[in-house]
Protein backbone atom coordinates (compact mmCIF):
# COMPACT_ATOMS: atom_id res chain seq x y z
CA UNK A 1 0.00 0.00 0.00
CA UNK A 2 2.95 2.32 0.47
CA UNK A 3 4.22 1.76 -3.05
CA UNK A 4 3.60 4.17 -5.90
CA UNK A 5 0.23 3.58 -7.52
CA UNK A 6 -0.15 4.05 -11.24
CA UNK A 7 -3.08 5.52 -13.09
CA UNK A 8 -6.22 3.45 -13.52
CA UNK A 9 -6.18 1.11 -16.49
CA UNK A 10 -9.67 -0.34 -15.98
CA UNK A 11 -13.01 1.07 -17.08
CA UNK A 12 -14.06 0.96 -13.44
CA UNK A 13 -12.31 2.26 -10.34
CA UNK A 14 -9.94 -0.21 -8.65
CA UNK A 15 -8.08 2.28 -6.48
CA UNK A 16 -9.38 0.95 -3.17
CA UNK A 17 -7.96 2.95 -0.26
CA UNK A 18 -4.58 3.63 -1.86
CA UNK A 19 -3.45 7.26 -2.27
CA UNK A 20 -4.76 8.81 -5.48
CA UNK A 21 -1.99 8.95 -8.13
CA UNK A 22 -0.98 12.48 -9.24
CA UNK A 23 -2.25 11.84 -12.77
CA UNK A 24 -5.80 11.30 -11.52
CA UNK A 25 -5.96 14.40 -9.32
CA UNK A 26 -7.73 16.74 -11.73
CA UNK A 27 -11.14 17.47 -10.18
CA UNK A 28 -11.99 21.19 -10.19
CA UNK A 29 -13.65 23.27 -7.51
CA UNK A 30 -16.72 23.79 -9.72
CA UNK A 31 -17.19 20.02 -9.82
CA UNK A 32 -16.93 19.87 -6.03
CA UNK A 33 -19.74 22.41 -5.78
CA UNK A 34 -21.95 20.48 -8.21
CA UNK A 35 -21.22 17.07 -6.66
CA UNK A 36 -21.99 18.14 -3.10
CA UNK A 37 -24.89 20.37 -4.06
CA UNK A 38 -26.62 17.52 -5.89
CA UNK A 39 -25.63 14.94 -3.25
CA UNK A 40 -27.37 17.14 -0.69
CA UNK A 41 -30.41 17.70 -2.93
CA UNK A 42 -32.05 14.36 -2.25
CA UNK A 43 -35.72 13.70 -2.89
CA UNK A 44 -36.04 13.68 0.92
CA UNK A 45 -34.26 17.02 1.48
CA UNK A 46 -37.53 19.04 1.39
CA UNK A 47 -38.60 17.10 4.50
CA UNK A 48 -36.57 19.61 6.53
CA UNK A 49 -39.41 22.00 5.68
CA UNK A 50 -41.81 19.62 7.44
CA UNK A 51 -39.55 19.20 10.45
CA UNK A 52 -39.14 22.97 10.82
CA UNK A 53 -42.63 23.89 9.66
CA UNK A 54 -43.29 26.28 12.55
CA UNK A 55 -40.27 28.56 12.08
CA UNK A 56 -41.51 30.55 9.07
CA UNK A 57 -39.65 31.18 5.83
CA UNK A 58 -37.50 34.11 6.96
CA UNK A 59 -36.34 32.31 10.10
CA UNK A 60 -35.67 29.18 8.04
CA UNK A 61 -33.32 31.18 5.82
CA UNK A 62 -31.52 32.59 8.85
CA UNK A 63 -31.21 29.14 10.41
CA UNK A 64 -29.48 27.83 7.29
CA UNK A 65 -27.14 30.81 7.11
CA UNK A 66 -26.21 30.42 10.78
CA UNK A 67 -25.75 26.66 10.38
CA UNK A 68 -23.37 27.29 7.50
CA UNK A 69 -21.36 29.78 9.55
CA UNK A 70 -21.20 27.44 12.57
CA UNK A 71 -20.01 24.44 10.56
CA UNK A 72 -17.94 26.28 7.98
CA UNK A 73 -14.44 26.20 9.52
CA UNK A 74 -14.20 22.44 10.23
CA UNK A 75 -15.85 21.66 6.89
CA UNK A 76 -13.40 23.86 4.99
CA UNK A 77 -10.44 22.28 6.78
CA UNK A 78 -11.69 18.77 6.03
CA UNK A 79 -12.03 19.66 2.35
CA UNK A 80 -8.47 21.00 2.41
CA UNK A 81 -7.12 17.87 4.10
CA UNK A 82 -7.98 15.74 1.08
CA UNK A 83 -5.89 18.01 -1.11
CA UNK A 84 -2.97 17.91 1.31
CA UNK A 85 -2.84 14.10 1.46
CA UNK A 86 -4.93 12.21 -1.16
CA UNK A 87 -6.34 9.48 1.08
CA UNK A 88 -9.82 8.70 2.42
CA UNK A 89 -10.96 10.12 5.74
CA UNK A 90 -11.10 6.74 7.47
CA UNK A 91 -7.42 6.18 6.70
CA UNK A 92 -6.65 9.70 7.94
CA UNK A 93 -8.37 8.75 11.20
CA UNK A 94 -5.79 6.02 11.89
CA UNK A 95 -3.25 8.58 13.10
CA UNK A 96 -5.78 10.07 15.55
CA UNK A 97 -7.92 7.17 16.74
CA UNK A 98 -5.34 4.46 16.22
CA UNK A 99 -5.57 1.63 13.73
CA UNK A 100 -8.02 -0.21 16.00
CA UNK A 101 -10.23 2.79 16.73
CA UNK A 102 -10.29 3.95 13.10
CA UNK A 103 -11.16 0.43 11.92
CA UNK A 104 -14.10 0.24 14.35
CA UNK A 105 -15.30 3.68 13.25
CA UNK A 106 -14.92 2.70 9.59
CA UNK A 107 -17.13 -0.33 10.23
CA UNK A 108 -19.76 1.85 11.92
CA UNK A 109 -19.73 4.41 9.11
CA UNK A 110 -20.04 1.60 6.58
CA UNK A 111 -23.33 0.78 8.29
CA UNK A 112 -24.34 4.46 8.29
CA UNK A 113 -23.62 4.96 4.58
CA UNK A 114 -25.20 1.68 3.49
CA UNK A 115 -28.17 2.27 5.78
CA UNK A 116 -28.97 5.70 4.40
CA UNK A 117 -28.47 4.32 0.87
CA UNK A 118 -31.16 1.77 1.63
CA UNK A 119 -33.47 4.28 3.33
CA UNK A 120 -33.26 6.72 0.41
CA UNK A 121 -33.87 3.88 -2.03
CA UNK A 122 -36.93 2.91 0.01
CA UNK A 123 -38.27 6.49 -0.07
CA UNK A 124 -37.55 6.82 -3.80
CA UNK A 125 -39.30 3.52 -4.53
CA UNK A 126 -42.38 4.63 -2.59
CA UNK A 127 -42.52 7.98 -4.42
CA UNK A 128 -42.20 6.39 -7.84
CA UNK A 129 -44.79 3.75 -6.97
CA UNK A 130 -47.19 6.52 -5.91
CA UNK A 131 -46.64 8.39 -9.20
CA UNK A 132 -46.80 5.24 -11.34
CA UNK A 133 -48.66 2.64 -9.26
CA UNK A 134 -48.75 -1.06 -10.01
CA UNK A 135 -45.02 -1.71 -10.46
CA UNK A 136 -44.06 -2.16 -6.83
CA UNK A 137 -40.68 -3.78 -6.37
CA UNK A 138 -39.56 -2.86 -9.89
CA UNK A 139 -38.80 0.71 -8.77
CA UNK A 140 -36.59 -0.50 -5.93
CA UNK A 141 -34.67 -2.78 -8.27
CA UNK A 142 -34.31 -0.02 -10.88
CA UNK A 143 -33.03 2.51 -8.35
CA UNK A 144 -30.68 -0.05 -6.82
CA UNK A 145 -29.19 -1.09 -10.16
CA UNK A 146 -28.69 2.50 -11.39
CA UNK A 147 -27.03 3.61 -8.16
CA UNK A 148 -24.78 0.55 -7.87
CA UNK A 149 -23.68 0.98 -11.50
CA UNK A 150 -22.71 4.61 -10.90
CA UNK A 151 -20.56 3.82 -7.87
CA UNK A 152 -19.14 0.72 -9.58
CA UNK A 153 -17.40 2.88 -12.18
CA UNK A 154 -15.89 5.15 -9.53
CA UNK A 155 -15.34 8.84 -8.94
CA UNK A 156 -14.31 9.72 -12.49
CA UNK A 157 -17.69 8.58 -13.86
CA UNK A 158 -19.55 9.99 -10.85
CA UNK A 159 -18.06 13.42 -11.47
CA UNK A 160 -19.27 13.36 -15.07
CA UNK A 161 -22.68 12.07 -14.02
CA UNK A 162 -23.19 14.94 -11.59
CA UNK A 163 -21.99 17.57 -14.07
CA UNK A 164 -24.03 16.24 -17.00
CA UNK A 165 -27.28 15.71 -15.07
CA UNK A 166 -27.25 18.91 -13.02
CA UNK A 167 -29.25 20.88 -15.60
CA UNK A 168 -31.80 18.07 -16.06
CA UNK A 169 -32.31 17.86 -12.31
CA UNK A 170 -32.79 21.62 -11.99
CA UNK A 171 -35.25 21.67 -14.90
CA UNK A 172 -37.34 18.87 -13.39
CA UNK A 173 -37.73 20.67 -10.09
CA UNK A 174 -38.22 24.01 -11.83
CA UNK A 175 -41.16 22.53 -13.74
CA UNK A 176 -42.61 21.06 -10.55
CA UNK A 177 -42.19 24.43 -8.84
CA UNK A 178 -44.01 26.11 -11.74
CA UNK A 179 -46.83 23.59 -11.33
CA UNK A 180 -46.94 24.33 -7.59
CA UNK A 181 -47.17 28.10 -7.97
CA UNK A 182 -49.61 28.12 -10.89
CA UNK A 183 -52.07 25.47 -9.62
CA UNK A 184 -52.23 26.42 -5.94
CA UNK A 185 -52.87 29.66 -4.09
CA UNK A 186 -49.65 31.07 -2.72
CA UNK A 187 -49.37 31.16 1.06
CA UNK A 188 -46.29 32.44 2.86
CA UNK A 189 -45.01 30.13 5.64
CA UNK A 190 -45.14 32.11 8.88
CA UNK A 191 -43.63 31.42 12.29
CA UNK A 192 -46.00 30.00 14.88
CA UNK A 193 -44.05 30.70 18.05
CA UNK A 194 -40.59 31.00 19.52
CA UNK A 195 -37.80 29.46 17.46
CA UNK A 196 -35.43 27.02 19.20
CA UNK A 197 -32.39 28.42 17.43
CA UNK A 198 -29.80 26.16 18.98
CA UNK A 199 -31.70 22.91 18.54
CA UNK A 200 -32.72 23.79 14.97
CA UNK A 201 -29.15 24.70 13.96
CA UNK A 202 -27.98 21.35 15.38
CA UNK A 203 -30.74 19.61 13.42
CA UNK A 204 -29.80 21.26 10.14
CA UNK A 205 -26.10 20.53 10.62
CA UNK A 206 -26.72 16.88 11.50
CA UNK A 207 -29.07 16.66 8.50
CA UNK A 208 -26.61 18.24 6.10
CA UNK A 209 -23.20 19.86 6.46
CA UNK A 210 -21.66 18.01 9.40
CA UNK A 211 -23.30 14.77 8.28
CA UNK A 212 -21.33 15.03 5.03
CA UNK A 213 -18.17 16.87 6.05
CA UNK A 214 -16.23 13.85 7.28
CA UNK A 215 -16.46 12.45 3.73
CA UNK A 216 -15.12 15.63 2.08
CA UNK A 217 -11.49 14.36 2.01
CA UNK A 218 -12.62 11.16 0.28
CA UNK A 219 -13.72 13.31 -2.68
CA UNK A 220 -11.23 16.21 -2.54
CA UNK A 221 -8.36 13.70 -2.73
CA UNK A 222 -9.12 13.72 -6.48
CA UNK A 223 -8.43 17.48 -6.65
CA UNK A 224 -5.02 18.95 -7.61
CA UNK A 225 -2.63 19.16 -4.65
CA UNK A 226 -2.53 22.41 -2.71
CA UNK A 227 0.71 24.27 -3.36
CA UNK A 228 2.36 27.45 -2.03
CA UNK A 229 2.11 28.94 -5.53
CA UNK A 230 -1.66 28.52 -5.65
CA UNK A 231 -3.67 31.74 -5.65
CA UNK A 232 -5.46 32.39 -2.33
CA UNK A 233 -8.81 32.78 -4.12
CA UNK A 234 -8.43 29.39 -5.80
CA UNK A 235 -7.50 27.69 -2.54
CA UNK A 236 -10.42 29.33 -0.75
CA UNK A 237 -12.87 28.18 -3.42
CA UNK A 238 -11.66 24.58 -3.19
CA UNK A 239 -12.19 24.74 0.58
CA UNK A 240 -15.59 26.45 0.34
CA UNK A 241 -17.16 24.64 -2.61
CA UNK A 242 -18.34 21.45 -0.80
CA UNK A 243 -19.85 23.35 2.16
CA UNK A 244 -21.59 25.96 0.03
CA UNK A 245 -22.91 23.25 -2.30
CA UNK A 246 -24.39 21.23 0.55
CA UNK A 247 -26.03 24.19 2.28
CA UNK A 248 -27.32 25.81 -0.92
CA UNK A 249 -29.27 22.63 -1.67
CA UNK A 250 -30.68 22.41 1.86
CA UNK A 251 -31.72 26.06 1.78
CA UNK A 252 -33.43 25.93 -1.61
CA UNK A 253 -35.09 22.51 -1.37
CA UNK A 254 -35.94 22.94 2.30
CA UNK A 255 -37.62 26.27 1.55
CA UNK A 256 -39.48 24.62 -1.32
CA UNK A 257 -40.68 21.88 1.02
CA UNK A 258 -41.74 24.48 3.60
CA UNK A 259 -43.71 26.45 1.00
CA UNK A 260 -45.27 23.33 -0.54
CA UNK A 261 -46.38 22.17 2.91
CA UNK A 262 -48.04 25.50 3.57
CA UNK A 263 -49.75 25.63 0.16
CA UNK A 264 -50.75 21.99 -0.39
CA UNK A 265 -50.38 20.21 2.95
CA UNK A 266 -47.62 18.00 1.50
CA UNK A 267 -43.89 18.78 1.81
CA UNK A 268 -42.98 16.36 -1.00
CA UNK A 269 -43.10 18.42 -4.17
CA UNK A 270 -42.31 15.34 -6.28
CA UNK A 271 -45.76 13.95 -5.40
CA UNK A 272 -47.51 16.96 -6.88
CA UNK A 273 -47.03 15.69 -10.42
CA UNK A 274 -48.97 12.46 -9.96
CA UNK A 275 -52.29 14.07 -11.01
CA UNK A 276 -51.10 14.65 -14.60
CA UNK A 277 -49.26 12.05 -16.75
CA UNK A 278 -46.71 14.46 -18.27
CA UNK A 279 -45.96 16.12 -14.96
CA UNK A 280 -45.69 12.71 -13.38
CA UNK A 281 -43.04 11.62 -15.87
CA UNK A 282 -41.06 14.80 -15.27
CA UNK A 283 -41.40 14.28 -11.55
CA UNK A 284 -40.20 10.68 -11.89
CA UNK A 285 -37.05 11.78 -13.71
CA UNK A 286 -36.36 14.34 -11.01
CA UNK A 287 -36.90 11.77 -8.26
CA UNK A 288 -34.59 9.21 -9.89
CA UNK A 289 -31.85 11.80 -10.32
CA UNK A 290 -32.28 13.17 -6.79
CA UNK A 291 -32.07 9.70 -5.23
CA UNK A 292 -29.11 8.67 -7.41
CA UNK A 293 -27.23 11.92 -6.70
CA UNK A 294 -27.60 11.52 -2.95
CA UNK A 295 -27.08 7.78 -2.72
CA UNK A 296 -23.90 7.78 -4.78
CA UNK A 297 -22.36 9.84 -1.97
CA UNK A 298 -23.81 7.41 0.57
CA UNK A 299 -22.58 4.21 -1.09
CA UNK A 300 -19.18 5.40 -2.34
CA UNK A 301 -17.87 6.44 1.13
CA UNK A 302 -19.45 3.31 2.64
CA UNK A 303 -17.48 1.21 0.16
CA UNK A 304 -14.22 3.00 0.94
CA UNK A 305 -14.88 2.64 4.68
CA UNK A 306 -15.44 -1.10 4.30
CA UNK A 307 -12.26 -1.36 2.21
CA UNK A 308 -10.41 0.36 5.06
CA UNK A 309 -11.70 -2.36 7.38
CA UNK A 310 -10.78 -5.17 4.99
CA UNK A 311 -7.32 -3.78 4.28
CA UNK A 312 -6.45 -2.88 7.86
CA UNK A 313 -3.40 -5.17 7.67
CA UNK A 314 -1.92 -2.67 5.20
CA UNK A 315 -1.36 -5.16 2.40
CA UNK A 316 -2.16 -4.36 -1.20
CA UNK A 317 -5.55 -5.83 -2.07
CA UNK A 318 -6.75 -7.42 -5.29
CA UNK A 319 -7.64 -4.84 -7.95
CA UNK A 320 -11.17 -6.21 -8.25
CA UNK A 321 -11.90 -5.87 -4.54
CA UNK A 322 -13.43 -2.39 -4.78
CA UNK A 323 -15.93 -3.17 -7.58
CA UNK A 324 -16.84 -6.42 -5.81
CA UNK A 325 -17.56 -4.59 -2.55
CA UNK A 326 -19.68 -2.02 -4.44
CA UNK A 327 -21.91 -4.77 -5.85
CA UNK A 328 -22.22 -6.74 -2.61
CA UNK A 329 -22.87 -3.72 -0.36
CA UNK A 330 -25.25 -2.12 -2.87
CA UNK A 331 -27.31 -5.31 -3.30
CA UNK A 332 -27.42 -5.86 0.46
CA UNK A 333 -28.72 -2.32 1.10
CA UNK A 334 -31.27 -2.53 -1.72
CA UNK A 335 -32.62 -5.84 -0.43
CA UNK A 336 -33.03 -4.33 3.04
CA UNK A 337 -34.97 -1.45 1.45
CA UNK A 338 -37.25 -3.89 -0.41
CA UNK A 339 -37.91 -5.88 2.77
CA UNK A 340 -38.61 -2.70 4.75
CA UNK A 341 -36.15 -3.71 7.45
CA UNK A 342 -34.36 -0.37 7.42
CA UNK A 343 -37.31 1.32 9.08
CA UNK A 344 -36.46 -0.54 12.27
CA UNK A 345 -32.88 0.72 12.44
CA UNK A 346 -33.44 4.38 11.55
CA UNK A 347 -33.04 5.31 15.21
CA UNK A 348 -29.80 3.33 15.35
CA UNK A 349 -28.48 5.22 12.32
CA UNK A 350 -29.36 8.51 13.99
CA UNK A 351 -27.54 7.40 17.13
CA UNK A 352 -24.42 6.63 15.11
CA UNK A 353 -24.78 10.08 13.60
CA UNK A 354 -24.22 11.58 17.06
CA UNK A 355 -20.60 10.44 16.71
CA UNK A 356 -20.02 12.73 13.76
CA UNK A 357 -19.64 16.08 15.51
CA UNK A 358 -16.92 15.11 18.05
CA UNK A 359 -15.30 12.69 15.57
CA UNK A 360 -14.96 15.44 12.97
CA UNK A 361 -13.71 18.15 15.32
CA UNK A 362 -11.12 15.92 17.03
CA UNK A 363 -9.87 14.63 13.68
CA UNK A 364 -9.38 18.16 12.31
CA UNK A 365 -7.59 19.47 15.41
CA UNK A 366 -5.30 16.46 15.65
CA UNK A 367 -4.48 16.58 11.94
CA UNK A 368 -3.20 20.13 12.02
CA UNK A 369 -1.73 19.95 15.54
CA UNK A 370 0.26 16.85 14.61
CA UNK A 371 1.09 18.22 11.14
CA UNK A 372 0.20 14.87 9.61
CA UNK A 373 -0.01 16.53 6.20
CA UNK A 374 3.79 16.99 6.32
CA UNK A 375 4.56 13.34 7.07
CA UNK A 376 5.15 10.43 4.65
CA UNK A 377 1.86 8.95 3.49
CA UNK A 378 3.22 5.49 4.32
CA UNK A 379 2.65 6.20 8.04
CA UNK A 380 -1.11 5.98 7.48
CA UNK A 381 -0.74 2.42 6.17
CA UNK A 382 1.59 0.99 8.81
CA UNK A 383 0.87 -2.44 10.28
CA UNK A 384 -0.06 -3.16 13.89
CA UNK A 385 1.54 -6.23 15.45
CA UNK A 386 0.53 -5.71 19.09
CA UNK A 387 -2.35 -4.29 21.09
CA UNK A 388 -0.41 -1.12 21.94
CA UNK A 389 0.22 -0.52 18.25
CA UNK A 390 -3.47 -0.92 17.50
CA UNK A 391 -4.20 1.89 19.97
CA UNK A 392 -0.98 3.91 20.03
CA UNK A 393 -1.00 7.49 21.33
CA UNK A 394 -3.07 9.64 20.93
CA UNK A 395 -5.75 6.99 20.26
CA UNK A 396 -6.73 6.31 23.91
CA UNK A 397 -7.18 10.02 24.58
CA UNK A 398 -9.06 10.62 21.30
CA UNK A 399 -11.41 7.66 21.83
CA UNK A 400 -12.09 8.72 25.44
CA UNK A 401 -12.97 12.25 24.34
CA UNK A 402 -15.12 10.90 21.50
CA UNK A 403 -17.16 8.83 23.96
CA UNK A 404 -17.47 11.78 26.35
CA UNK A 405 -18.56 13.94 23.42
CA UNK A 406 -21.36 11.55 22.50
CA UNK A 407 -22.72 11.43 26.05
CA UNK A 408 -22.29 15.18 26.53
CA UNK A 409 -24.16 15.83 23.29
CA UNK A 410 -27.15 13.92 24.71
CA UNK A 411 -27.25 16.00 27.91
CA UNK A 412 -29.02 19.04 26.48
CA UNK A 413 -31.89 18.56 28.93
CA UNK A 414 -29.54 19.57 31.75
CA UNK A 415 -29.03 23.06 30.32
CA UNK A 416 -30.96 26.11 31.52
CA UNK A 417 -33.93 26.87 29.28
CA UNK A 418 -32.40 30.06 27.88
CA UNK A 419 -29.12 28.35 26.99
CA UNK A 420 -30.91 25.33 25.49
CA UNK A 421 -32.89 27.63 23.22
CA UNK A 422 -29.98 29.54 21.75
CA UNK A 423 -26.96 27.22 21.99
CA UNK A 424 -26.45 24.56 19.30
CA UNK A 425 -25.52 22.12 22.05
CA UNK A 426 -24.30 19.23 19.88
CA UNK A 427 -21.81 21.57 18.23
CA UNK A 428 -20.88 23.23 21.53
CA UNK A 429 -20.38 19.91 23.32
CA UNK A 430 -18.23 18.61 20.45
CA UNK A 431 -16.21 21.82 20.54
CA UNK A 432 -15.82 21.53 24.31
CA UNK A 433 -14.43 17.98 24.24
CA UNK A 434 -12.16 18.97 21.34
CA UNK A 435 -10.71 21.81 23.41
CA UNK A 436 -10.14 19.38 26.29
CA UNK A 437 -8.57 16.93 23.83
CA UNK A 438 -6.19 19.60 22.54
CA UNK A 439 -5.25 20.71 26.05
CA UNK A 440 -4.54 17.07 26.91
CA UNK A 441 -2.20 16.80 23.93
CA UNK A 442 -0.35 19.91 25.02
CA UNK A 443 -0.14 18.71 28.62
CA UNK A 444 1.30 15.34 27.60
CA UNK A 445 3.77 17.04 25.29
CA UNK A 446 4.97 19.29 28.12
CA UNK A 447 5.13 16.63 30.82
CA UNK A 448 6.34 13.72 28.75
CA UNK A 449 7.67 14.76 25.34
CA UNK A 450 9.26 11.36 24.98
CA UNK A 451 5.77 9.85 24.49
CA UNK A 452 5.11 11.66 21.25
CA UNK A 453 8.74 11.41 20.12
CA UNK A 454 9.11 7.69 20.78
CA UNK A 455 5.73 6.92 19.23
CA UNK A 456 6.65 8.83 16.09
CA UNK A 457 10.04 7.13 15.82
CA UNK A 458 8.46 3.71 16.28
CA UNK A 459 5.89 4.42 13.58
CA UNK A 460 8.58 5.72 11.23
CA UNK A 461 10.67 2.60 11.83
CA UNK A 462 7.76 0.26 11.09
CA UNK A 463 6.96 2.13 7.87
Amino acid sequence: MTESVGAETHAFETLGIAPVPPGERNMRASSLFVIWGLASASATTPVIGLVLKGVGLSNFVWLNVLALLVGLVPSMLLAHMGRQVPIISMVMARRTYGIGGATLLAALYTIVGAGWFGLNTDVGGQILDAIFPGHGMMWYVLLGVVQIALVFFGMEVLEKFYNYTAVAFLLCYAVLSYYLFTRYDFAMPVDKGAVDWGKDIDLILSFSLLAWAYVFPTVTRFCPPASPAEKPLSRAWYMLAPSVGVMAAVLLMGALGLIALRMTGDWNIAMLGKSLPVWGEISAIGVILAIAHCNAMNLYPAVTSLLAVINVAGERSHRLLQPSVVIILGIFSTVLAILGILGFIEGFLSLLGSLLFPFTFILVVDWFHGRYHAEPVSLFYRRATSFTEWFSWPAPWAIAMLIVGVFLGQSEHLLPAFAARFLPWQVCSALLVTIVYYLGLRLMANRGPEIGRDSHLAQSGRS
